[in-house]
């Protein structure tokens, strides 16, 4: 199948059993990777970026807030959500050790998400 579903800004998709985890431009999707059909959207973000760590999602918006999301299917269910830098935010969060670290061009931030 070929569609224009995700059509990703800042990083790529992350699949977790058989769906796809992104941002189409300013809305983020979950898509069956099986078939193209969208899942569910959600708009709350603008462009953004998404990491997955324990079947979750770490959605990180360009206004600095980052989310956690459960990873499914079913629906978009957040689990939290903190404005974790101020100005725009165009960058990859990453995830080591139990630690996660956001970042702009003039902020880092690192949480322990253990």
């Amino acid at each position: 199948w070929t569609n224009r579903l995700f059509r990703n800004h800042f990083n790529g998709s992350v699949l977790l059993d058989g769906f796809l985890y992104g941002f189409d431009n300013k809305n983020l999707k979950c898509i069956n990777a099986l078939t193209g059909e969208e899942q569910w959207a959600n708009r709350d973000f603008g462009k953004g970026s998404v990491i997955l760590a324990d079947d979750k999602l770490y959605v990180q918006g360009e206004n600095g807030q980052i989310a956690l999301v459960k990873a499914t299917p079913t629906g978009y269910t957040e689990l939290g959500r903190h404005t974790a830098l101020t100005g725009r935010c165009w960058t990859i969060p990453a995830l080591a050790n139990g630690k996660l670290y956001v970042r702009n061009m003039s902020e880092l931030v690192c949480y322990d998400v253990k």
